[in-house]
């Protein structure tokens, strides 16, 4: 089975391959003399096992300060600062501002006290990036002190989405994977509450229905009981396939595969599964939040993520109009050009000059 895959660990993997073809040398704190290889899944590293609640929080507010001698600017890739401000200048990525804004993530009182700290921390660092203008938003809305130090630099897509892959593996995927009929309805992501899964797999009945025909791929779905008595509740096992987490490789090839992407989401950071997809030129039909609509922009149909009437009729036209799918894959294709890592490297490299400038 495949590592599961964050969108932070595909945001470093894609900032570092961006940063290497712009000439900036990076080198991993804590790791300073593993070479980095972008083009290597978790970029070469060899994996350790996931930190400790207390090992993360003691990495976050001494271990980060060992920045090596010649280090210009050290850029911390998700929402943590230590409590101090370190000698070189420090870029904070904040990819969103979930713990702040919706209240079933902190359901501990040790959550309450990490989140507090990393409120209190932030302010420490030189510039904040914010992966989408909806992001600047929510982080001006929790946390206005900090609003003046926030860049927005929309997240990248990793080259591979825009490359493909050959028909053999696409024919692989879906052998492996028992895929057999049309349309193929694709999902990607997480499977916490707020990305709504279950709504999706109830709107898919009533589209099969009308459809005579279709199934689901649900990607990294195998272990969420919650998803699988959705599935049993509705009598959707043999429409519904649930799989492991899968490598890269395998996912670019199920994207070319796909008929649809769908993607349900109540709130996102920025949204980079259908961003993904408008890079692979899959249709996209997604929850109307703002950061997905900001990514999207008029190349995906949109819809309230909670309405379920309103999902059952998008999923339907679009698989049932060759002309709207196609409209919508050419002008997603067209949008994904921005996203592409080669430029929001180079913003990037704008920022830290920037930033590095301002200490002097």
């Amino acid at each position: 089975m495949a590592e599961f895959r964050t969108g932070t660990e595909e945001y470093i993997e894609g900032l570092v391959w961006g940063l290497q073809r712009a000439g900036v040398s990076v080198v991993g704190l804590g790791r300073p003399d593993a070479v980095l290889l972008p083009d290597k899944p978790g970029l070469g590293l060899p994996p350790r096992p996931p930190l400790t609640a207390w090992k993360k929080w003691w990495w976050e507010t001494y271990g980060v300060r060992r920045v090596m001698p010649g280090t210009d600017c050290l850029h911390i890739p998700y929402l943590a600062h230590p409590p101090v401000k370190l000698a070189v200048p420090t870029v904070v990525t904040v990819h969103d501002v979930i713990p702040f804004v919706l209240p079933e993530y902190r359901h501990r009182v040790r959550e309450h006290a990490y989140f507090a700290q990393v409120r209190r921390h932030l302010p420490k660092a030189d510039a904040l990036v914010a992966i989408s203008e909806a992001t600047r938003r929510d982080i001006a809305a929790v946390m206005p002190e900090l609003t003046d130090r926030v860049t927005v630099i929309l997240n990248g897509v990793h080259p591979m989405y825009f490359q493909g892959t050959e028909v053999q593996a696409v024919d692989q995927i879906v052998r492996r994977l028992g895929l057999r009929r049309h349309p193929r309805f694709l999902y990607v992501g997480g499977y916490d509450e707020r990305k709504n899964v279950p709504l999706l797999i109830r709107a898919m009945r009533p589209v099969f229905e009308k459809l005579g025909d279709g199934e689901l791929i649900l990607v990294g779905a195998r272990n969420f009981l919650p998803v699988h008595r959705v599935i049993a509740d509705e009598k959707l096992s043999e429409r519904v396939i649930v799989t492991p987490y899968l490598a890269r490789e395998d996912i670019v090839a199920l994207y070319q595969a796909a008929d649809i992407f769908v993607f349900p989401s109540r709130y996102e950071g920025f949204g980079l599964p259908p961003a993904q997809a408008l890079a692979m030129g899959v249709p996209v039909v997604a929850g109307n939040t703002p950061a997905v609509a900001e990514v999207v922009e008029d190349s995906a149909v949109l819809v309230p993520p909670d309405v379920l009437d309103d999902w059952v009729e998008a999923l339907y036209q679009v698989a049932v109009s060759p002309a709207l799918a196609h409209k919508l894959a050419a002008q997603g294709r067209i949008r994904a050009e921005a996203l592409k890592w080669d430029a929001v490297a180079r913003a990037y490299q704008t920022l830290y000059q920037r930033v590095i400038q301002g200490r002097r």
